[in-house]
């Protein structure tokens, strides 16, 4: 049985992760929060153990906004701060997958190699299946000129999540396991309650991860027909890496298109296959949904010192170093940082993000005063 070659691995570790203000800041994104990652390790701690059995160390990188490089880097579980891509500005996902596949081009992939791509803020249960499950999508990226993407089974109707529709056809592949590899019929974006609904009750749709899996030759063909722009500022990225001017880098990287890559390239690619995958997964995307890799506490589930609670139940609470007391309230969020306490239904939970875009003035002006006062 022919197994797929070793991957090379692109964790997309940017972002503020607004909708868990007030602890996820610019400065302290959720994948470095302490805990979220289990037997606290951060997020992003936990993604690199997990793929780190899948291939060799010098494979594995870790793209990031050049802002928050030095904030990161404590976190890469051993590798080398050298396997840090830092993005010169944030330009999403596309821009940022871009700079990745021709920094691994550099670095020794070629146009036939595998390569994963997935967030560093990403919860996972069973970490083995996981892997299974990348393989097999290794193997079907180098036995088919597509992109494979993972599919997680659903297990409610859920409004954050995107979905996978799979097609009719399975395709053919061998190695790296059994599971099935379907054509993917089409893309649906975040849905109101009555359509995640209809969309659990059909089987063939499921929860877009978010990870992909491709040769990075064909992935480089696809960026290359995006528009002869692209093409041009793709030779030009190029040409700065092998340069090593990272002036010029950024001066081209600027030029870049602010576009996802699951938008800009992935759902119109030619070719779209999808591995069913059932391994306990969340984005974390919200409050409500960390409550999943929290500690049971009184009152509901909890990073913090202590939790006193009486007659409540349900909640959320995150306050590293705190105490924290309840007192007849149920399913709220609790989160306590130095400077912000926050407190919200459970049920709003995905609206935080319009509370940290309202406090982002006030807080981008109070550190430019502690860094006036800094330099005086």
């Amino acid at each position: 049985m022919t197994e797929p070659k070793t991957p090379w691995i692109l964790i997309l570790a940017g972002g503020a992760g607004t909708r868990f203000w007030p602890a996820s800041r610019r400065d302290r994104p959720k994948h470095v929060l302490p805990g979220l990652g289990g037997d606290g390790r951060t997020l992003l701690e936990a993604t690199i153990a997990r793929v780190l059995p899948l291939t060799r160390p010098e494979r594995v990188f870790v793209v990031t906004a050049a802002d928050q490089v030095d904030i990161i880097t404590p976190h890469l579980h051993g590798l080398p701060a050298s396997q840090v891509i830092a993005e010169p500005e944030p330009k999403n996902t596309g821009p940022a997958v871009t700079l990745g596949i021709l920094t691994l081009t550099q670095r020794g992939a070629g146009p036939h190699s595998p390569v994963v791509v997935l967030p560093a803020d990403a919860w996972v249960d069973d970490e083995a299946a996981f892997r299974a499950s990348i393989l097999r999508a290794s193997a079907a990226a180098e036995q088919h000129k597509s992109i494979v993407t993972l599919g997680i089974t659903p297990t409610r109707p859920e409004t954050g999540y995107g979905y996978i529709q799979l097609g009719e056809d399975d395709v053919e592949v061998t190695g790296g396991g059994d599971a099935a590899v379907t054509q993917v019929a089409r893309f649906v974006e975040k849905p109101d309650r009555a359509g995640a609904e209809a969309m659990v009750a059909d089987d063939r749709n499921l929860w877009n991860a978010g990870i992909f899996v491709f040769r990075l030759g064909y992935l480089w063909w696809l960026l290359g027909d995006l528009s002869d722009e692209w093409d041009l500022a793709l030779m030009m990225i190029n040409a700065c890496l092998v340069d090593g001017d990272p002036e010029a880098l950024a001066h081209e990287y600027g030029k870049f298109e602010s576009i996802s890559i699951d938008h800009g390239v992935i759902e119109h690619a030619p070719s779209l296959l999808c591995v069913r995958a059932d391994w306990g997964w969340s984005d974390l995307g919200s409050w409500d949904a960390v409550a999943q890799v929290m500690d049971t506490a009184p009152g509901g589930v909890a990073r913090a010192d202590r939790v006193i609670a009486k007659a409540a139940g349900g909640n959320v609470i995150f306050a590293p170093g705190k105490t924290v007391a309840l007192l007849g309230v149920d399913d709220l969020v609790v989160v306590a940082t130095d400077d912000v306490v926050l407190v919200a239904p459970r049920s709003r939970a995905q609206e935080v993000r319009e509370l940290a875009a309202a406090a982002a003035p006030q807080e981008d002006a109070a550190a430019d005063d502690a860094s006036d006062e800094a330099a005086e």
